[in-house]
């Protein structure tokens, strides 16, 4: 996608201010966006990047971000909430996406089918794209 549309900064931007880590300042999202034309629909995936273990016997690691997401927040940031769930667990060997909260609404006018992933999709490496949780980008 050549440009993202400025109402969608500001959705994750909304969406990314639920989330509570021990390291807020090191936080570290990344984005995947697809606009479905057959269902008019924008599917916006977000997760946040691993983390570097620093000192100990798993110095050096790269884990999962340990964070928690509020979901009242989460339901908030829509204009209108269709569908709201939570996959616990990956469907199947082919769910890149694994377990994460999903919600299917409106947001400022846009049908939106947002997902927010317990860790990284299996398919995942980093980039210099992320999207820093510092007010910046």
């Amino acid at each position: 996608m050549d440009v993202i549309p400025g109402w969608l900064k500001e959705l994750t931007d909304a969406v990314i201010g639920g989330v509570r880590a021990a390291d807020e300042d090191a936080i570290r999202v990344d984005c995947h966006v697809y606009y479905n034309p057959f269902y008019e629909q924008w599917e916006v995936t977000l997760f946040l990047e691993e983390t570097e273990v620093l000192g100990g016997e798993r110095d050096g690691a790269i884990v999962p971000t340990p964070f928690s997401l509020d979901l009242t927040e989460l339901m908030a940031v829509f204009d209108e909430v269709q569908h709201f769930h939570w996959q616990a667990q990956r469907a199947g060997e082919d769910d890149d996406l694994g377990p994460h909260v999903a919600v299917e609404g409106l947001y400022a006018g846009n049908n939106v089918w947002l997902r927010f992933l317990a860790s990284p999709p299996q398919a995942y490496t980093r980039r210099e794209s992320s999207i820093p949780n510092d007010g910046t980008s």
